[in-house]
């Protein structure tokens, strides 16, 4: 739930004039001497993960009932996937937490996050399962990435639509010592003039470089704008570098079902959702 905008969209970038990407994003990264790869964007599973947990995630997820039955969902998917997640609990919900190290001696981790909880009577499918499914698919992808330069830490935020209650619970538990950056995915499943273009949210010179290096790579445009009240906010409130994606909020094209009961799974654009998912994904395993 996005609370406030300061400032329409500054800038954009992406693929070339004949939409060609500066990359292959079909095709895998070679193993080095070292065993070390990445996987394809274009994962085989991917087409299929997606609707299968949007259509199964329940909703609404606004009482403490309805969210604790949230949280069991995404922990099983998480262990599923392979992870264990734990709870990091506070006075009033827990979010879901999966901590991955590195493979190195850093301990300056790259953090991933989504809130899972809705508002009353709303299934919450673009606001917010779009985004939580983009970081269950990031864990799956993390699966296959043997070598990681950097800890990552998959956060599924619980309150945000009181306040960033869980974000800010959470951002209160790290420090700019043991934090690399924060990313926050909030409504990513709805475009419907099928531009395929990404909003990210108030990022830092080398977040909105990091964005449109990967932007290029998927072949999508991206705009900065300088969004808030959303997750992303309770970290930059505590120092840390943090940015948003989202679809185009300023820009006009954001669902209309937002915090309604026609916030359903069937309202979701999943051509526009694996986009978001490759771009996030592009984003963190370029820096691993």
């Amino acid at each position: 739930m996005k609370l406030a905008v300061v400032a329409a969209a500054l800038g954009l970038a992406a693929c070339g004039d004949d939409g060609s990407m500066a990359t292959d994003p079909d095709a895998a990264v070679e193993p080095d001497a070292a065993g070390c790869s990445k996987p394809a964007l274009d994962a085989a599973w991917l087409p299929q993960f997606l609707p299968a947990v949007m259509k199964t995630i329940p909703g609404p997820r606004a009482t403490t009932t309805q969210r604790t039955q949230a949280r069991t969902f995404l922990k099983n998917q998480l262990t599923q996937i392979g992870w264990t997640p734990t709870e990091h609990t506070y006075n009033s919900g827990a979010n879901v937490v999966v901590d991955i190290p590195a493979t190195t001696s850093d301990t300056k981790a790259l953090i991933v996050g989504a809130h899972f909880d809705t508002v009353s009577g709303s299934p919450g499918s673009n606001d917010n399962a779009g985004g939580t499914v983009v970081v269950l698919a990031l864990a799956k992808y993390l699966r296959e990435v043997p070598c990681r330069a950097h800890p990552v830490k998959l956060v599924l935020f619980d309150e945000e639509e009181v306040a960033l209650v869980g974000a800010r619970a959470y951002a209160n538990t790290l420090s700019a010592a043991n934090v690399l950056a924060v990313h926050t995915v909030d409504q990513v499943s709805y475009d419907s003039d099928s531009d395929h273009k990404f909003e990210i949210e108030s990022p830092t010179a080398a977040l909105e470089a990091e964005y449109q290096a990967a932007a290029a790579v998927v072949g999508v445009p991206v705009a900065k704008t300088l969004t808030m009240g959303t997750d992303h906010e309770a970290f930059r409130d505590v120092g840390l570098p943090a940015v948003g994606l989202t679809e185009e909020y300023v820009g006009g094209d954001t669902s209309p079902y937002r915090h309604t009961a026609q916030d359903v799974e069937s309202t979701t654009n999943y051509a526009y959702l694996t986009l978001a998912t490759k771009l996030v994904a592009q984003v963190i395993m370029s820096k691993l």
